[in-house]
């Protein structure tokens, strides 16, 4: 009961069937304060920053550490509810160049330390996954383990075992992105999400992107996803529907008897 009440605080009740993940994905600080302000008038459930996608870093990493908690702590007060610090890398779909990428462990590690955001975002296949997650955790802030396969889908099997691998790690919540190129292959993951979701004692969140990939950003919660993204400024990720479409879509099937709500 304690650890389901102390869930609540970072992961609300949704609103609908799943909760909605807004992205800010601004190049400069201006950009994400209007994002945020933006935000923080919808009915989202959280906030991702993806920190990545800021084009005004120093390259020095203590002064961008500092900026990374300052921005984060800002950025939470706007939106006022959960955010998710999210340092993209390249491989997995992230905007920085290659300088930015040496600092990851240090931002993320650094905005962990501060406790400036609700959630941190840690890469599974990245170097510091298990560092950062410790790390995270006593400072007790918790972690959404996150992989992406941004070339394929790879089989059912393999999507449960890096889900299992992320909770089992310590991540409390588990994210998997693919990029479709059937139906087919968008089927195989809703599959995976509803296998995995039957045995995952953590949240789990699934995703395929692009537009083949649409349909499981809008019925993900049937098989066992616990959130979705929709954008309100900029998209973090290709085929992310507008917030409003998503809650319409959502409207329609609930009034068609499809037992959505919104």
């Amino acid at each position: 009961m304690g650890e389901t009440k102390n869930r609540m605080a970072w992961w609300p009740q949704p609103v609908g069937p799943a909760r909605v993940i807004v992205p800010i994905v601004a190049a400069d600080a201006q950009a994400a304060d209007e994002q945020a302000k933006a935000i923080a008038a919808t009915d989202a459930e959280l906030v991702e920053w993806r920190a990545d996608a800021l084009k005004t870093w120093s390259g020095d990493a203590a002064t961008d550490a500092l900026t990374a908690v300052a921005t984060a702590a800002h950025l939470r007060e706007i939106v006022a509810r959960p955010l998710i610090f999210t340092w993209r890398t390249a491989g997995e779909g992230g905007l920085g160049g290659a300088d930015a990428e040496r600092n990851y462990e240090t931002l993320t590690g650094a905005v962990v330390d501060a406790r400036a955001a609700d959630l941190v975002d840690v890469e599974a296949r990245h170097p510091s996954f298990a560092t950062l997650i410790d790390r995270a955790h006593r400072a007790g802030v918790p972690v959404l383990g996150s992989w992406h396969d941004m070339a394929g889908t790879p089989s059912e099997q393999a999507i449960v075992a890096a889900l299992t691998l992320m909770e089992d790690a310590g991540a409390d919540v588990a994210k998997m992105a693919v990029m479709p190129t059937t139906q087919a292959d968008v089927t195989r993951l809703l599959i995976a999400t509803a296998h995995r979701a039957e045995s995952a004692s953590k949240p789990i969140i699934t995703i395929a992107m692009g537009s083949a990939g649409f349909v499981s950003r809008v019925v993900g919660h049937v098989f066992g996803s616990q959130a979705t993204f929709a954008r309100v400024g900029p998209a973090s990720a290709p085929g992310q529907p507008s917030l409003d479409a998503l809650r319409g879509l959502w409207r329609m099937a609930a009034q068609a008897g499809a037992g959505a709500t919104a």
